[in-house]
């Protein structure tokens, strides 16, 4: 996961320019303030470039980042977020925090059972009782009922023009997806690199969720559509679980 990260960061922020970053700050200090009290703290497993976490700060919580890019790390530092290198599986710190957020689909690259068990533990022994943990993912039933296709965007900005192709790749007996990314990066209309990747995601269903979340010390307070707050349904792409401390 470093590695590839490493390879996106010099374009990730292009490649998400159209991402209301700013609607989903507020969509999450929403939901910290209807299920939580007095957060203040925050710790953002797989904080990417720190857009997240530079607007949460900008409304008044103290959020502390972690991410496994050092590239991407760098880009959060340069606006003001503070950040460290490490995993979400096996990341400590040596103080708890009021909440925890995972956000843009973080908990999909924890592949295997035990990837997601070491995943919602981090975020249980940063956790106060009663803390809030909240991460979205992609929704199973929707994954299989209208499954990843093949898609095209392209951006740019006064330097650069990139063309993103994702291809998708299924594996059904592990409830996995590889997105196999063709990146072709122009500059004053000449190709001058290309890169190519695979994103393997997993994507979760409600009741393995609930189990893991169990073992790690939570309850599972409610879930909804990411933005809409719509109930999860067989069309729902990505859903946001909100969980509690116990």
């Amino acid at each position: 996961m470093d590695k590839t990260f490493d390879l996106y960061s010099k374009y990730y922020d292009l490649l998400y320019k159209d991402k209301d970053y700013e609607a989903e700050a507020k969509y999450v200090k929403t939901l910290l303030g209807e299920n939580g009290t007095n957060i203040r703290d925050i710790l953002e497993l797989g904080c990417g470039t720190g857009r997240h976490a530079h607007l949460l700060n900008r409304a008044g919580y103290n959020v502390f980042g972690i991410d496994s890019s050092s590239s991407m790390l760098e880009q959060a530092k340069l606006i003001g977020v503070n950040c460290v290198k490490g995993d979400v599986r096996t990341f400590r710190a040596d103080k708890t925090f009021d909440a925890v957020v995972s956000l843009f689909h973080v908990a999909d690259y924890q592949t295997s059972n035990d990837d997601l068990t070491d995943f919602f533990r981090t975020a249980s022994v940063h956790l106060k009782s009663g803390g809030i943990f909240i991460f979205d993912c992609w929704y199973g039933p929707c994954v299989l009922n209208i499954k990843p296709e093949i898609r095209i965007k392209k951006l740019e900005n006064e330097n650069i023009s990139i063309r993103r192709t994702a291809i998708p790749t299924m594996h059904p007996n592990e409830n996995i997806a590889d997105v196999n990314y063709e990146i072709d990066i122009i500059s004053d209309g000449n190709r001058y690199s290309s890169l190519k990747e695979t994103h393997r995601m997993r994507y979760l269903f409600r009741p393995e969720i609930e189990l893991i979340l169990k073992m790690t010390g939570f309850n599972l307070l409610k879930s909804e559509e990411w933005l809409s707050r719509k109930e999860p349904g067989s069309e729902t792409w990505s859903v946001v679980f909100i969980c509690e401390k116990t």
